[in-house]
């Protein structure tokens, strides 16, 4: 996954939610990013803010939104709530300042993000552009009532900026593993791989639990943070 896929699942969504650290406290708002390019993803601030202090003190930034909404929409077949089918979108990152010098030589170069930028420095001054250089997260694209597909979930992970990251879903031990089928039976996501040993899609794993309780010989180990 590009960063340009990622840039324009977040313009899809269009404001998300962005937590920063003061201290040892989580401050969250929400923002409209500007888009992205080669080096990142970037939004807007101003130096009178907490927001700001907070970067500058701390660059590290957690950021996520969801598509189309996150409204509950009745009841399924079976009484639980229904979510019309969509996707969700996280990033763990850092971010950098754009010094003034580089939001300009950007802009003469013809990038659209910089001469917006600086336009908009014209009537607001104390603006400041941000740019999450480096991170990784996660596209949870859900469909839990098989709309338009077979399956519930397709999750995509993605790092950039030289980050990595974590394959998602449950972990089966084939040291341990007796390929029983009892996790595959438990499964609601069809994320369960069978064979003479079994393993997990984490692509299609929501990470629920249902077959780490049923394994009678505890070889289904937890998901890692991304």
């Amino acid at each position: 996954m590009t960063l340009k896929d990622i840039t324009q699942a977040a313009e899809k969504i269009g404001c998300l939610s962005v937590t920063t650290l003061d201290g040892g406290k989580m401050h969250s708002r929400i923002i409209s990013f500007c888009g992205g390019d080669d080096e990142g993803i970037y939004f807007l601030t101003m130096n009178v803010k907490p927001f700001y202090r907070q970067l500058k003190s701390n660059p590290q930034v957690s950021m996520c939104g969801i598509y189309p909404t996150s409204r509950k929409e009745g009841k399924n077949s079976d009484g639980q709530p229904y979510f019309p089918p969509g996707y969700t979108l996280r990033i763990t990152g850092e971010a950098r300042e754009v010094s003034m010098d580089e939001l300009r030589a950007k802009a003469e170069a013809g990038n659209p993000i910089h001469k917006y930028v600086l336009e908009d420095h014209e009537r607001y001054p104390a603006i400041r552009l941000f740019c999450v250089h480096k991170g990784k997260g996660e596209i949870f694209d859900f469909d839990f009532e098989m709309e338009h597909r077979d399956h519930k979930l397709l999750r995509t992970r993605f790092a950039f900026g030289g980050e990595g990251f974590n394959e998602a879903g449950g972990r089966i031990n084939p040291e341990k593993c007796i390929a029983c089928g009892e996790c595959l039976g438990a499964c609601t996501f069809k994320a369960i791989v069978p064979g003479d040993v079994y393993r997990v899609d984490g692509s299609r794993c929501d990470e629920c639990g249902s077959c780490m309780l049923v394994c009678p010989v505890e070889a289904i180990d937890f998901s890692q943070t991304i």
